[in-house]
């Protein structure tokens, strides 16, 4: 099997068609000017909100051009937010797996959380598999940390599970290997995103992963550029009301690299933030704590800023020890 011209990736393609048939922000010939909107969170440099920002301390850049007319309103709520942890096997090797078992067993034993936590793995043939499932769709999430008692023995016994799935061709030796790789994760991700969006409300992923490169050299030696692709299935969690989160547990063993620009640009495309730790309790924390306490931004943008395209956006805050979290961009899209 191979990839030429991208043939390969026709089907992945398909799926994440999300730039037309998901915008995030459209604008339909006629309509009145829409706004866009954005989600931020600004924690200071120990990872707590900060609740006082006025819309005089934050600036907003679309594709570099400073907008007029911010406005800010801060929201904070009690409300659970769902929170889903996804332990990534595909996209390790079996020795990095192994350590990363086991620092996130003893991790997840320690956490406390008070929203409902949900474990799935993502398995090395690209399905999901529930360790402590999500509820069915229309049920209620609720806080329950009973399971993590017995975290231990759970996730072991799951991992005894899933080892007997072997994968068809995601082998490191196959030459087609990281572009198969790339397309069965964006889907599985896909399908996550699927999962939880039967949940009303916001709520937040966190993928612990050692990611997939954003760059991908075909068999033919022509290069596939997944950028466009990750940004646009996070554009379809965006639709879903999910940020979402990475943790990276660092090198891979085995590939002896890291591809972090993929998560930078789907944590990034969501408004999430990428951890460049296995420290799931202290993520966990800060990932609640900005869910209760964050702003909503809008701005109207330009009538000619609805072109089509992808717009990069940067929002910068004036206050110094403040860090922001919020979408890197939106399509532009002309019609619904």
């Amino acid at each position: 099997m191979s990839f030429p011209n991208l043939s390969g990736f026709l089907s992945l393609a398909g799926l994440l068609s999300a730039a037309a048939a998901f915008p995030v922000h459209a604008q339909t010939t006629g309509e009145s000017p829409r706004p866009v909107r954005l989600n931020l969170v600004a924690v200071d440099s120990g990872g707590r909100p900060v609740p006082d920002l006025t819309a005089t301390d934050v600036a907003v850049f679309d594709d570099g051009s400073r907008q007029q007319n911010v406005s800010l309103r801060l929201n904070q709520s009690e409300q659970p937010h769902p929170v889903v942890i996804l332990f990534d096997l595909l996209n390790a090797s079996e020795s990095s797996r192994g350590n990363v078992w086991h620092a996130a067993k003893i991790s997840l034993s320690h956490l406390t959380s008070t929203d409902p936590v949900y474990l799935y793995l993502l398995v090395e043939d690209g399905s999901l598999y529930p360790v402590h499932a999500l509820p069915v769709a229309g049920a209620q999430s609720v806080a329950d940390e009973s399971w993590i008692k017995g975290i231990g023995p759970l996730i072991d016994a799951a991992m005894r599970k899933v080892n007997q799935l072997k994968p068809e061709d995601l082998r490191a030796s196959s030459p087609v290997a990281m572009g198969e790789r790339f397309k069965v994760t964006s889907r599985a991700l896909d399908e996550m995103r699927a999962l939880m969006a039967t949940s009303r409300g916001p709520k937040e992923l966190l993928w612990i992963t050692y990611g997939i490169p954003s760059n991908i050299r075909l068999v033919d030696d022509t290069w596939f550029d997944g950028t466009p692709f990750l940004r646009q299935l996070g554009t379809r969690f965006v639709q879903s009301d999910i940020t979402v989160y990475t943790a990276d547990p660092g090198m891979n063993l085995q590939r002896g690299i890291l591809d972090r620009d993929s998560l930078d640009i789907l944590t990034g495309a969501t408004g999430g933030h990428a951890y460049a730790t296995i420290d799931l309790t202290r993520a966990v924390t800060q990932i609640e704590a900005g869910a209760r306490t964050n702003y909503s931004i809008e701005y109207l943008p330009a009538a000619k800023n609805w072109d089509g395209k992808y717009h990069k956006l940067r929002v910068t805050v004036a206050r110094k020890g403040v860090h922001l979290q919020t979408e890197a961009g939106y399509y532009a899209v002309s019609g619904s």
